[in-house]
């Protein structure tokens, strides 16, 4: 080791102390980054968890007109971009966003991708700020000037303003472009066959500008999702004629595209909780269901969603159906899927169902879009408004599939979480959320929490095992699977039966109502949770949410005098979950005992209590499916000579 090296080390080790007191600073009780604390001491965001006075995000207005070609798979946009900064800072320069340069040749890529799903990235032809054309060659705006108005990096635009964006004032960015759509199934989109196309991060968008991070300028490479300020959209679709489509928003001008008899279906099922069979196989080798024009512009509008995508297909089945989620508002439900596809005909009932129970159940919130329609792609994707879902291995599957890729409409729609950061505040709960309707649909489907536990405790002390409040941009692969679903799943899961289902719905309700349109942060869900149910639980996120350690629950001790028991449970893994202690008869009879997790609230390792039994013992077995527990071969307990 270099001196010079030697010594920095030792000045480091010399200021050690009061680094690590600068790194374990708290607030409300938990730690918390510098520049997260300095969002609280700025008057951003309140200890008690709800938004400060000085809280603000960022708007903009897209209006789009698309046009796609489907024989040589381009799609050429042009429009304006309204973008309002509500920031207290002027604005020298807009990030825009490209997300299908994921696709460009030559980029960095969390994942293979075949050489025909490469291109040459978007092709930017025009931008104009103000009216005033943009040079986009990259040079330099004046010869004096150190930095050009225009610069691609990566998934980014970087574009100068010329004259700078004062707060409370908005500013007109005109833009024009086009791309090759990539070949087959790509990440969350893609062509799924003939004139068959899920499309996603199509349209140059303003990324995200906050009072954390400022510009959220970290290059799009696959695997972590949303991040979206609250825009307004009108989009203009233009196709072939024979082709439908389904999109964020609401259809405009239905009467304009679909011939009298479909019209009618379609206007039907919006005021229905019946599914309406809008287009049946029988229909599409009739014909006669879309206007010919030669080319049709579906257009859409959208208010208050954090982005916009949309699907195609000529020759799929169209179902349609509605709920009503509030007195007097129906919600549009509509699928779109492949003939033949298994278990798709029920997906618009099923798709109806789960509306209406995480309108009325969890997060007991009315649903707060107009519409909703599945699109039978590939896997599972969600955006405002429209899901991309593919095939699946049974009824249980589809309802799991549907209801995870909708309730993601709050989570991060409805409240704009950051996922680049903290996937966990939204995929937590789009993995727990669907299990309440799995078990009343598919009573005999086993429980759904088991694959989550399982997989927690597989998991549990590995060397990528990091805390839930590592930002999920530094996580692959597995570590991102397990820190982004089933870990949080198993946190929210626990955490409903300490609190009970009604003060957890309230809970839930009063963070979604504050933090709707915003962007919450996790110490936000924190702080909420605390004031809202009138309890301290940093005991219980320190542990599951700011600590990597083990859930490992033992049956220390039992001892039997009479029908007396006297039983000693060891928490021996520092992660709390609940005691669930099944005592099984000689008779076969059985009964369980259950203490909440807070029994370990106090940091106790050990806990004993006495029990009284009517019958001679066979075993004792602790433990639960839906708990993840390292370590099952402490958890049994028989009587000595049995």
């Amino acid at each position: 080791m270099a001196p010079f090296i030697l010594r920095f080390f030792a000045l480091l080790m010399l200021g050690l102390p009061g680094v690590c007191a600068l790194m374990a600073q708290e607030k409300g009780g938990l730690p918390m980054a510098v520049e997260i604390q300095e969002t609280y001491e700025k008057g951003y965001r309140n200890l008690d968890g709800t938004p400060g006075e000085k809280y603000w995000t960022n708007t903009a207005d897209y209006t789009f007109d698309v046009n796609l070609d489907l024989e040589a798979d381009v799609l050429e946009g042009k429009g304006k971009i309204t973008y309002t900064n509500n920031s207290p800072r002027r604005l020298s320069q807009v990030v825009i966003r490209l997300g299908q340069d994921l696709y460009k040749k030559g980029g960095i890529r969390d994942f293979q991708a075949r050489l025909s799903q490469l291109h040459d990235g978007v092709r930017i032809n025009r931008v104009a700020v103000r009216g005033e054309e943009v040079d986009l060659s990259g040079a330099p705006a004046q010869r004096a000037a150190r930095r050009p108005r225009f610069r691609q990096s990566g998934t980014n635009i970087f574009l100068r303003l010329g004259k700078s964006l004062p707060s409370g004032e908005s500013v007109d960015i005109e833009i024009d472009w086009a791309y090759d759509l990539p070949d087959g199934g790509v990440q969350r989109q893609g062509k799924y066959a003939e004139n068959a196309y899920f499309i996603a991060y199509w349209y140059p968008e303003i990324a995200v500008y906050d009072e954390l991070d400022g510009w959220d300028s970290r290059n799009y490479s696959g695997t972590v999702e949303m991040y979206h300020d609250f825009s307004n959209y009108e989009v203009n679709l233009t196709v072939p004629d024979q082709v439908f489509v389904w999109a964020t928003g609401l259809l405009q001008n239905p009467d304009e595209i679909l011939t009298n008899e479909y019209l009618q279906r379609f206007q039907q099922a919006g005021r229905t909780d019946e599914v309406v069979r809008i287009v049946t196989t029988e229909d599409l080798n009739k014909g006669g269901i879309l206007k010919k024009n030669g080319r049709n512009t579906w257009r859409f509008k959208a208010r208050e969603v954090p982005d916009f995508a949309f699907a195609v297909a000529d020759s799929f089945l169209w179902d349609g159906t509605s709920v009503e989620v509030a007195p007097g508002r129906r919600v549009l439900v509509d699928v779109g899927y492949r003939q033949g596809a298994r278990w798709y005909d029920e997906a618009a009932e099923i798709a109806r169902l789960s509306v209406k129970d995480m309108s009325e159940k969890l997060p007991g919130v009315p649903y707060p879009y107009p519409q909703v329609s599945v699109f039978n792609g590939a896997g599972g994707m969600e955006f405002p408004m429209i899901v991309n879902d593919g095939r699946v291995r049974g009824r249980q599957d589809l309802i799991d599939l549907t209801y995870h890729e909708i309730v993601h409409t709050y989570f991060p729609f409805y409240m704009g979480i950051n996922e680049r950061k903290y996937a966990w505040m939204d995929e937590g709960w789009a993995q727990l959320l669907p299990n309440d309707l799995i078990r009343e649909l598919e009573p005999e489907g086993g429980d759904p929490m088991i694959g989550n536990s399982f997989s927690v405790a597989s998991y549990a002390g590995r060397e990528e095992d990091l805390p839930l409040m590592t930002p999920t941009y530094m996580l692959r692969g597995q570590a991102y699977g397990i820190h982004s679903y089933t870990k949080p799943a198993c946190a929210y899961y626990i955490l409903r039966e300490e609190l009970g289902d009604e003060l957890f719905a309230k809970c839930l309700q009063t963070y979604i109502e504050r933090w709707h349109n915003k962007h919450p942060l996790p110490h936000d869900f924190f702080f909420t949770f605390n004031e809202v149910s009138g309890r301290n639980l940093n005991w219980f996120w320190r542990a599951w949410f700011f600590e990597a350690t083990v859930p490992d629950l033992g049956l220390k001790e039992v001892v039997i005098k009479g029908k007396k028991a006297l039983i000693t449970v060891e928490k021996v893994g520092a992660t709390p979950i609940p005691i669930h202690l099944t005592i099984t008869f000689e008779d076969g009879e059985e009964m369980t005992i259950k203490r909440s997790v807070s029994v370990w609230e106090d940091g106790k390792k050990e806990l004993q209590f006495k029990e009284k039994f009517a019958k001679p013992i066979k075993k004792m077995t602790l433990g639960s499916s839906a708990y993840p527990d390292k370590y099952r071969d402490n958890n049994s307990w028989r009587p000595s000579g049995s």
